[in-house]
């Protein structure tokens, strides 16, 4: 029988000490920044450590990757250079996050971690095996390789958890996870977290865990509230222009764009390429180490726009993602509240705005009311709105730059600026001015960076749309220095 629970926050308990958790992994979680403990780190860190199977549902964005990895971090013992515990992942780039915050949290008791998937060499992954790691992160395709060649030998694992389980069962790894289980031990802890668990795959839990507590965290709402949500009515012909629009309009810092398919993403990528943007595409097209290199730019800040299907909808987690773009309204409506959790991580606000054709209208009115989402339309930006938000964007600018001179600073121009105030010419020279100083105003706050699209060694294949890629000129400051990134 499923034990759920409602959850009551009122006077839980708010630091990790008062959690259990030893003062080594106290310590490396003060180092990775974290001060307290969530919501879903409080209600699930203490059941992990009774020992019991846990279902936990909690929206994207709360923290659950640090859940599980206390509750690892807490059991296993370093001193046996053997795999303790594994964590199976539906992608590479989340096996990826997983592994790299694993090391973090387990770094104070000095527990080690590896990843394992497909698109890198088998050998390396062996001897890093071999080598005496404690935890095991991989995508089940790869996991079970290393399995039947005894690459990997599971008898000493403790816990198993199973990271966006709702997924790797919809993408079709059920086949590949049960064979897993046949090497797993009978005697383990198996921790299973998603933001969305599908009525349709409650039974098949039961396969994988015994007696589990389930803690629903996001039955009320699946999507995290400090997040709002907008659509636009688009022509499908015309998606590119309004989203286009939309972002010279907003001028977000960083963003996502998610397309149904691949051949959406190299349109779309094409397309805002030519446009001049800073954006690059990840998809199933690319190889592991250019997927690796556009998400290593794409966190610097040098791409700031990223085009992408839904292969990086479960391993992409950017801080401080400012807007997701959705140019194809997905079927299903799990699918939506995964794509929208990769802004408004950990409290933090963005937006997320929905494309929708008269194509789409049916699939977005389900996952509206799936959801109960409060969402509101908007209209696609006039040339006129647009180039007041650039105006305001330089003013904004400007004043933040003034305010860090001192009036004594200023005053030897303050007799050039009431005369430049009367000019005739006044407007035609401060259009030079801020040429000058700011390059394209649409690029007010952005990094120098190329616009960039790999899709191979020979680059971006040709678009449906028409046009030459128009080039922007980069602005410099007086002292030489490019513009300085995002708000």
């Amino acid at each position: 029988m499923e034990q759920s629970k409602t959850i009551d926050t009122s006077g839980q308990q708010t630091s990790f000490e008062s959690l259990g958790i030893s003062p080594a992994t106290r310590a490396a979680l003060g180092e990775m920044g974290y001060q307290k403990p969530t919501q879903v780190q409080q209600e699930t860190v203490p059941r992990a450590a009774a020992g019991h199977d846990l279902v936990v549902m909690s929206r994207t964005g709360t923290g659950k990757t640090a859940a599980f990895g206390i509750a690892i971090a807490e059991r296993l013992d370093a001193s046996q250079a053997r795999v303790q515990a594994l964590v199976l992942t539906p992608t590479r780039e989340l096996a990826s996050q997983v592994t790299e915050e694993l090391e973090g949290i387990g770094r104070g008791r000095g527990l080690r971690a590896h990843a394992v998937y497909g698109g890198e060499s088998i050998g390396g992954q062996i001897d890093a095996i071999r080598g005496g790691v404690h935890v095991v992160v991989g995508t089940p395709g790869r996991v079970l390789d290393h399995l039947k060649r005894r690459t990997l030998v599971l008898t000493a694992v403790k816990i198993l958890v199973l990271d966006e389980a709702d997924k790797m069962l919809d993408m079709g790894f059920a086949q590949e996870m049960g064979e897993i289980m046949q090497f797993m031990p009978e005697e383990r802890q198996t921790l299973l977290f998603s933001a969305t668990i599908p009525l349709g795959i409650r039974g098949l839990i039961y396969n994988y865990l015994t007696e589990p507590e389930w803690v629903l965290l996001s039955e009320d709402f699946a999507y995290v509230k400090e997040v709002s949500h907008s659509y636009i009515i688009a022509p499908h012909m015309h998606k590119e222009q309004v989203l286009y629009k939309l972002i010279e309009h907003d001028h977000p810092s960083s963003s996502i764009i998610f397309c149904n398919t691949r051949g959406e993403v190299r349109i779309v990528a094409g397309f805002l390429a030519r446009q001049g943007l800073p954006v690059a595409m990840i998809s199933s097209d690319l190889v592991q180490k250019k997927r690796e290199q556009v998400m290593a730019n794409f966190r610097a800040g040098t791409i700031r726009h990223l085009v992408a299907t839904d292969v990086a909808a479960r391993g992409i987690d950017i801080e401080d993602l400012s807007h997701v773009f959705i140019y194809s309204t997905p079927q299903s409506p799990e699918v939506y509240i995964h794509r929208a959790g990769r802004t408004g991580r950990i409290g933090k606000s963005g937006q997320v705005v929905s494309l929708v054709s008269a194509a789409d209208l049916v699939s977005f009115n389900r996952l509206v009311n799936r959801y109960h989402l409060e969402i509101r339309e908007r209209d696609v930006p006039s040339d006129a709105e647009i180039e007041k938000e650039k105006a305001e964007r330089i003013l904004r600018r400007l004043a933040e730059e003034a305010r860090t001179m001192s009036r004594e600073e200023l005053a030897d121009l303050e007799k050039t600026a009431e005369a430049l105030a009367t000019h005739p010419d006044r407007s035609l020279i401060l259009a030079y001015l801020i040429r000058r100083d700011f390059g394209d105003p649409v690029d007010v706050e952005a990094q120098e960076a190329p616009a960039a699209v790999p899709t191979g060694d020979d680059g971006p294949p040709p678009s449906a749309e028409g046009g030459k890629r128009r080039r922007r000129r980069r602005g410099r400051s007086r002292s030489g220095e490019h513009a300085p990134a995002g708000e």
